[in-house]
């Protein structure tokens, strides 16, 4: 088992496609009502799994590539730069700067926290009586109990949920009823104790090492929102229509908050949770959270195809087809071999007249190279 640039490679590659089928997917209304939320994230994960495992295990079946892949990796291994006894290839120059970057990233990462914390914790402590009789009635339903930290501010405009150890709950100053609150408190606590944080953490992760790639901030994105469907979903689970239509109007009142509030506090550092997609997605997602009840078999094979696919991506790896300069040279010579030149700059080497390879340059100048 190791890492190579063709292992990292056909990591891109697989998890590329894999994105791309999943975000065609849910444009689909016909498969994204039928798709329970539950699958759709664990189908993300598989992905990130995967993306953090770009390993060629020795069971692996390697597929030689003879076009354009050579002459891919022939530039990458090009040296470039030389520093003292210290050669520079280009390929080099692209893993130090892609390290050098994630660790930038990382470290802004953490000091966000840290500063997005220190903000929360200074704004004004909840001492209201019913606000925190609201908060202990809906966490009383869970078997784990945690001490939430509650604030409020003036520039909080949606209430949000921060910190996977010691979290935080901070609340616009808005006037709500015992029942809102409520409401409130079951959506958040449910992202909590759904160990939703933890998901978002592990994506932010991925997101710092493969910052290059504009499909893990779709997929981010689209993650965000199907944790927000999931929770409305669950929290509706028990709820009469009438309630749920409360709950909406729970959710137009802080949407109209946000509105007005033009010096809202947004948090877009890992280990919060805001709410994101529009109200009008939201609604409809409340009106068929039984979907994934009634096609449990769409799911299971949805879900297994992405795990067949993952699994898959493992079982093979393109590499460049070419023969070792140290091996061609103690093999052919002027005598049993020549080269013929190829339209994208390869040569096609043939021993005997029988063809054997195609490699980037010409090892051995005194081989000859004909046109045809």
């Amino acid at each position: 088992m190791q890492i190579t640039l063709s292992s990292v490679v056909n990591t891109i590659l697989c998890t590329s496609l894999m994105l791309v089928l999943i975000i065609i997917t849910l444009k689909y209304k016909f498969l994204f009502k039928r798709l329970s939320f539950y699958t759709i994230i664990l189908c993300f994960l598989l992905i990130a799994i995967r993306l953090l495992f770009p390993y060629e295990f020795y069971f692996v079946k390697e597929i030689p590539v003879r076009k354009v892949m050579p002459q891919i990796y022939g530039f990458l291994y090009d040296d470039v730069l030389t520093l003292g006894n210290f050669n520079v290839s280009v390929l080099k120059f692209l893993s130090i700067s892609w390290i050098t970057v994630s660790i930038v990233l990382l470290i802004k990462f953490m000091l966000d926290y840290y500063k997005t914390r220190y903000i929360l914790l200074n704004m004004r402590s909840v001492n209201d009586s019913d606000i925190i009789i609201a908060l202990n009635e809906v966490n009383s339903k869970y078997n784990k109990k945690v001490s939430f930290t509650l604030v409020s501010s003036s520039i909080i405009s949606t209430p949000l949920l921060f910190g996977i150890r010691k979290p935080i709950i901070a609340l616009p100053q808005i006037i709500l009823t015992h029942k809102e609150l409520c409401y409130i408190f079951e959506h958040e606590l449910c992202h909590y104790y759904k160990k939703h944080l933890h998901i978002k953490l592990f994506c932010e992760f991925i997101t710092v090492i493969y910052f290059w790639n504009p499909l893990i901030f779709m997929i981010k994105k689209l993650l965000n929102k199907v944790l927000e469907f999931y929770v409305d979903a669950k929290v509706n689970e028990n709820l009469t229509e009438y309630n749920k239509i409360e709950y909406l109007e729970c959710l137009l009142k802080i949407a109209k908050l946000q509105q007005t509030n033009k010096q809202s506090f947004f948090c877009t550092v890992p280990f919060s949770i805001i709410s994101s997609p529009r109200l009008l997605e939201r609604g409809n997602i409340l009106l068929n959270n039984s979907r994934h009840r009634n096609f449990p078999l769409i799911n299971r094979l949805f879900l297994l195809s992405a795990l067949v696919l993952t699994i898959f991506s493992y079982s093979f790896i393109c590499e460049p087809y070419y023969i070792s300069e140290e091996y061609a040279e103690n093999t052919f010579n002027a005598d049993n071999a020549y080269f013929v030149l190829n339209a994208e700059n390869t040569y096609d080497l043939y021993v005997d007249s029988v063809y054997v390879s195609t490699v980037t340059k010409v090892f051995d100048p005194k081989i000859p190279i004909k046109e045809e």
